[in-house]
């Protein structure tokens, strides 16, 4: 309600003030009531437990409503960006009312504490299009911070024409903006791997259980909020079936418990690497022996 409420006061003393940068601003403050709307709905979706049709679940659907969120802000923005070009070509300018500066710091306010507020959420949840709104809260304000000082500028320093290079200067952090979380969700669709930090710590909790002889495979993707995991782990290869498993299941648990926002886990056991000398000695004969095969066959061949 708050974006709404500023994207709707923005656009209307934008257009009784004059001011062009205080209308950009105020596709900033609208941008970021589509992405709450669609936070609501991704949330409610990706939240849906796993079903046939969904083995993975529904995580993906962030990523998808934030490459929609994208593509409208680029588009948009795209728009704006022309028309601003065009006043500024125009070389008519006049310096907008101060009601609009009012406005713009107003904004600055509301948006610095929507930041703080939704990063912390975003950091709770782990959600990426969260964190998406708390980065577009903090360019909302720091929008407002360069309308504000392009209307002083206008008005006390003889530049009418500063508040007309606001607004193009702020279509292309838009449109910046719209870049990043396009490529964010592209990456997101593509089954990016958790950060290497993450990978770190997982391989460090493995090696510390019990009974782990090694760490010989991870692999992570990122389904929406949640992180997944599947990895493989060396144990003592004179150990039954029953307590390798039981091996693997100690790993899934405190992989559980130390590492945040784990969707699932899926941990695999084999026998440590050369723990098996007798086998590796009959691999090589057998090899060895289809070699010399080969070559008589060849040899019979040419005679």
């Amino acid at each position: 309600m708050a974006n709404l409420a500023l994207s709707t006061l923005k656009l209307f003393v934008g257009v009784i003030s004059g001011s062009h940068a205080l209308l950009a601003d105020a596709l900033y403050s609208a941008k970021d009531v589509v992405t709450s709307v669609l936070i609501i709905v991704g949330l409610k979706i990706s939240k849906q437990p796993i079903d046939q049709e969904h083995p993975f679940g529904h995580g993906k659907v962030e990523f998808i409503l934030s490459l929609a969120v994208s593509i409208i802000l680029i588009g948009l923005t795209s728009v704006l960006f022309y028309f601003s070009a065009e006043t500024l070509l125009e070389g008519i300018h006049t310096a907008p009312h101060l009601i609009a500066l009012w406005t713009a710091l107003l904004s600055v306010a509301v948006n610095v504490f929507m930041y703080k507020y939704t990063r912390c959420v975003a950091y709770e949840i782990n959600s990426p299009v969260v964190g998406i709104l708390s980065t577009h809260h903090m360019a909302d304000g720091l929008s407002s911070v360069a309308v504000a000082m392009g209307i002083v500028g206008s008005h006390y320093l003889g530049m009418p024409w500063l508040d007309t290079v606001v607004a193009l200067g702020e279509t292309l952090h838009l449109i910046y903006l719209g870049g990043e979380v396009f490529w964010g969700a592209f990456k997101g669709l593509m089954d990016t791997a958790a950060p290497k930090e993450t990978v770190i710590e997982i391989n460090k909790v493995a090696r510390e259980c019990s009974g782990v002889e090694g760490v010989e495979q991870i692999r992570t993707r990122m389904v929406g909020q949640e992180l997944w995991i599947d990895m493989t782990v060396n144990v003592d290869p004179d150990l039954s079936v029953g307590s390798a498993k039981v091996i693997s299941r100690r790993v899934e648990e405190q992989l559980a418990t130390h590492i945040p926002h784990v969707g699932d886990i899926g941990v695999h056991f084999k026998a440590k690497p050369g723990s098996v000398p007798e086998m590796a000695e009959i691999q090589k004969e057998i090899s060895l022996l289809s070699r010399d095969g080969e070559d008589d066959g060849a040899d019979g061949g040419r005679a």
